[in-house]
């Protein structure tokens, strides 16, 4: 019997201007054969079933016709566009859904654009278990953008998409690929993770295994149907999480006795590890990420990292590249790949937001040394007591200024404002920024409301000779690609500085692409 990948479907947007694959399974050593645009390409089932058809370069459109076929079987799937298609991957504020968004009613109002489309996988920890379950009510098909559809989105790669679109008037297609709080080894091989320093994550899962009881495991699992993550609305306790209620307050709402926040134990409540666990090692790249790949993309979205904080930050800094790496060698090709730097926090849950600055290092130094990258810089709308921000669109926006240099080639500032050196005089310190643009300016709110204060750089510390100086006494102003702090405090010495350092800070520097500073150091 002739089939597709989940993933062709009627409403799809393949990827225009490459040689993209398309396959599935049918009768071994049947010949299928698949047209588009005049272009006719043929392969041979194998012995298991499988087929794949290598077809293209296609054009853009935004009406297309294909035609599957296979002896007397033949699948047309209807309204096909060809168009640039984007992998939205990682943990949950990748995942955030425009329901939760704080920008989500204005939206709603001007969203109708068939021109913009989502695909969601559905969130499945072991391949076998997308039979097991329903899944079809809410992921596995492509949606397009209007007012019943938009709440499904992802937040960040709907407002990438609104931008790419408008720009430059092609078909946007999102493959979203995510999962709430998991780990970067759950996206990679065994053989990306040992290659990226991740060994001790193989350890962990091997001795979590030691004691397990298999069966008592997998019986536990089928018992529990918040396993089988058929409709995203149906935990209770995540959407009110997700809104930006607080546990305790969760808790009190539905009549339980609220937690020790400053002592809580995510042991509690979240599933024990073992091979049905998605944060397991390899686990969503064999379930998920596989499942996917190689569909055509012009490039890769990714926001991710507040699990490996939780967990050993420190080899993040292998264990990034390493995961970039392995996602081009399941597509085998370089695609470009767009990721966003942790916002700023201090408590949410168990997660505490001091490890979180290690992650940001890591994050800053991909995009330093690994080829084909772009980083998002967030550090002016995080929330101090919820690791979701609810302000999506700027995450999006940024992803997609990136996305305009880096794959459109477009000549625009996408770079974060960037601390680069100090000169300390009697009385004042100069603080030098490269990606200035035409000019910083100091602003007095951020885009999510919060006052600041224009006449101080929010989220410095600074000393001279080793003494720190009282933010407070140091008037700041914005000059060209410096800021210039005052105070009679100040003395020539030798000084040192740091913008963004730690868990939670309000950044209110910009640049003229207005984009904030990112963490720096000098």
């Amino acid at each position: 019997m002739l089939k597709t990948a989940l993933i062709f479907q009627d409403h799809m947007i393949l990827q225009r201007d490459k040689l993209i694959p398309i396959w599935g399974t049918a009768d071994a050593g049947s010949q299928i054969t698949v047209a588009v645009q005049g272009q006719t390409q043929s392969c041979i089932a194998d012995e298991d079933g499988s087929w794949c058809v290598k077809i293209g370069p296609l054009k853009t459109s935004f009406r297309e016709s294909v035609r599957i076929a296979s002896g007397d079987e033949e699948l047309v799937p209807e309204d096909v566009q060809i168009g640039d298609v984007f992998l939205a991957a990682g943990q949950s504020n990748m995942e955030f859904l425009m329901r939760y968004d704080a920008d989500f009613a204005q939206e709603k109002e001007k969203c109708t654009n068939e021109n913009i489309r989502f695909f969601d996988y559905p969130e499945v920890s072991y391949p076998e278990q997308i039979g097991e379950a329903n899944y079809g009510k809410n992921y596995g098909f492509w949606r397009k953008a209007d007012p019943e559809q938009l709440q499904w989105f992802s937040g960040p790669a709907y407002y990438f998409a609104v931008t790419i679109q408008a720009r430059y008037n092609i078909p946007v297609g999102i493959v979203g690929c995510n999962w709430g709080g998991t780990p970067a080894c759950a996206w990679m091989s065994e053989e990306s993770i040992r290659e990226g320093g991740g060994q001790v994550y193989l350890d962990e899962y091997q001795a979590a295994l030691k004691d397990l009881d298999l069966a008592a495991y997998n019986e536990q699992f089928r018992a529990n149907p918040m396993n089988f993550r058929v409709d995203p609305l149906a935990d209770q306790v995540n959407v009110m999480l997700m809104e930006g209620m607080a546990f305790p307050d969760i808790m009190e709402k539905l009549g339980m006795p609220a937690p020790d926040m400053s002592n809580l134990d995510p042991s509690e409540w979240m599933p024990p590890m073992g091979p049905k666990n998605e944060t397991r090692p390899g686990g969503l790249y064999e379930s998920m990420l596989c499942k996917v790949a190689p569909y055509g993309l012009r490039g890769v979205l990714y926001y991710q990292g507040e699990s490996d904080g939780d967990a050993h930050p420190e080899v993040y800094f292998t264990l990034f590249p390493a995961l970039i790496r392995g996602f081009r060698k399941l597509w085998q090709e370089e695609l470009p790949f767009l990721f966003v730097q942790l916002a700023p926090f201090r408590r949410w849950m168990a997660c505490i937001g001091k490890p979180y600055a290690i992650i940001r290092d890591a994050q800053q130094h991909a995009a330093e040394t690994v080829p084909g990258v772009g980083m998002a810089v967030i550090s002016d709308v995080g929330m101090e007591w919820d690791i979701h921000p609810k302000k999506k669109k700027p995450v999006g926006e940024r992803l997609a200024l990136l996305a305009e240099n880096r794959i459109y080639g477009a000549d625009v500032l996408c770079e974060a404002p960037t601390l680069c050196s100090m000169a300390v005089e009697e009385g004042v310190v100069q603080l030098r920024f490269a990606n200035a643009g035409t000019g910083l300016r100091l602003v007095d709110h951020t885009p999510d409301g919060a006052k600041t204060d224009p006449g101080r750089l929010e989220g410095l510390r600074l000393w001279i000779d080793g003494n720190e100086i009282n933010p407070d006494e140091l008037a700041a102003e914005a000059k060209g690609d410096s800021v210039f702090l005052r105070s009679p405090l100040i003395h020539k010495g030798q000084g040192k500085a740091e913008l963004g350092i730690g868990d939670f800070y309000r950044i209110n520097l910009y640049n003229s692409a207005e984009l904030p500073a990112r963490p720096a150091r000098v």
